[in-house]
Order: structure tokens, then C-alpha cells, then sequence
């Protein structure tokens, strides 16, 4: 895992891998870093500092996104815990997984995903977070033909009311959706690590995935008929 999706942590020994900033070669080293946000302007600390960091690498190799999760203790108050890269989200995590399997698992972070591809389910991206479905994450299901998508946000309102929004959209695009229900109050990740084995406990969610339907349908009391799929891993 580490070494596929090319994880790292960002522990402020950036700056000792460049040269000195007094130097032409330096400086105009930390300036590109600046303009892309691995260095914040105008300190140069490293913007990940204390995270694990998450690339989103399209399928050229580029990496398009950068996502960290701060996991060092003793934090000043307030400081937040899920850091992006500055301005808005580009690529998709795990797009592979679009070009291989037409049922795809959607995870609200990355590390819920991860969770699942860790267990065998390599059929997972993820969005960034409850409002972060973007125009890539559409661009990509059309353009590589996803038939179906299981929606496996956080089991919270903010989450539940999340997936009911994108399911809606998702539907209007053609795509069967199922909602993924976690125990009240869990994630992806929670569940994977208190649910053993974990592969067999999320299989089990996944098999028994509500089917979501348009809300118009839902309003007029129709539901229409449809197969439980029975999702195995790849």
C-alpha cells in the first residue's frame, strides 16, 4: 500500500534536500515549492508538517492533488487535521480502479478508502470529504463507463445528508447507487478496524447496501425493482 499510492510523511526535513536557499538553485527551488503549496509563503515551513500525505496521481503519473492527515500530538487548539493543497481539488484517487470495475466503491476521505483496498476491495476511490465529489470525480465515472456506485460516506448527519445529495446526482447521470450504512457514528476506517476480519465485515455491508432511489420516485411511493448485487472482491 505505502509503496503503490507513494504515502509519505512530511516530518519539516524538506529543506535539508535542497539547496541552500542563498544559492540561485535554492531559492528558485523553494519559490516552485511555494507556488505549488508544499512551502507556505512567506515562512517556507512545510505546509504537511506532522502529516501523513496522501498523493492523488493520475494516470499519467502526475500528481494532481495532495492530501495530509496530521497524526503528531500535543496540536495547538484549532489546528486542523485534514490539510489539501491550496486552491481547488484536482485528479481522483485510485482512477484505476474506474478502469477495471464498473461497480465502484466511494469513500468520503481517502484513509476510509484505503481501509477497503486494504481488505481486497481495489474497486474504491474517494471524494474529498462531504462537499468534495468535483467535476474530475464526474468527468471520470462518464468517461470510463461506471454502471454502479456505493456510497460509503460517514454514518453521521453530515455524511447521511451528503449521500442522499450525490446519490440524487449521481442517478440523474444514469449510475445505480446503494448507500453503505456503517453502525451510527462510524466510518470506513472505524469499522475496519474494530470489525474482524475486516474483509468479510465489509463485504457483509456491502451486499446489503440500501439502493437509493430519484426522490421524486421516493416521494410518490415507487420503488422499483432491482437485484441486490452481491459485490465480491477482486
Amino acid at each position: 500500500m505505502i509503496d503503490h499510492f507513494r504515502l509519505g510523511f512530511s516530518n519539516r526535513t524538506l529543506g535539508y534536500h535542497l539547496p541552500e536557499k542563498n544559492r540561485k538553485e535554492g531559492a528558485e527551488a523553494r519559490s516552485r515549492l511555494q507556488r505549488i503549496g508544499l512551502l507556505r509563503e512567506p515562512s517556507g515551513h512545510e505546509h504537511f508538517t506532522g502529516s501523513v500525505v496522501f498523493p492523488v496521481i493520475d494516470l499519467d503519473g502526475n500528481i494532481t492533488e495532495m492530501y495530509g492527515r496530521k497524526i503528531t500530538p500535543n496540536l495547538r487548539p484549532g489546528t486542523p487535521l485534514h490539510v489539501y493543497l491550496p486552491g481547488p481539488h484536482q485528479g481522483v484517487w485510485n482512477e484505476e480502479a474506474l478502469l477495471v470495475s464498473k461497480e465502484i466503491i466511494l469513500c468520503e476521505s481517502i484513509i476510509d478508502a484505503l481501509t477497503f483496498w486494504c481488505a481486497d476491495f481495489r474497486n474504491v476511490t474517494a471524494s474529498y470529504g462531504v462537499n468534495g465529489f468535483t467535476a474530475d470525480h464526474r468527468a471520470a465515472m462518464k468517461k470510463h463507463g461506471a454502471k454502479k456506485v456505493f456510497i460509503a460516506y460517514d454514518r453521521d448527519e453530515a455524511g447521511d445528508k451528503a449521500a442522499v445529495t450525490l446519490a440524487d446526482e449521481l442517478i440523474a447521470m444514469g449510475i445505480d447507487c446503494y448507500r453503505v450504512l456503517f453502525p451510527k457514528g462510524m466510518d470506513a476506517n472505524d469499522y475496519g478496524c474494530k470489525v474482524k476480519p475486516t474483509g468479510r465485515g465489509l463485504g457483509v455491508l456491502l451486499n446489503t447496501a440500501n439502493r437509493k432511489r430519484p426522490r421524486r420516485n421516493r416521494r410518490q411511493g415507487r420503488s422499483p425493482k432491482h437485484s441486490q448485487p452481491r459485490l465480491k472482491k477482486k
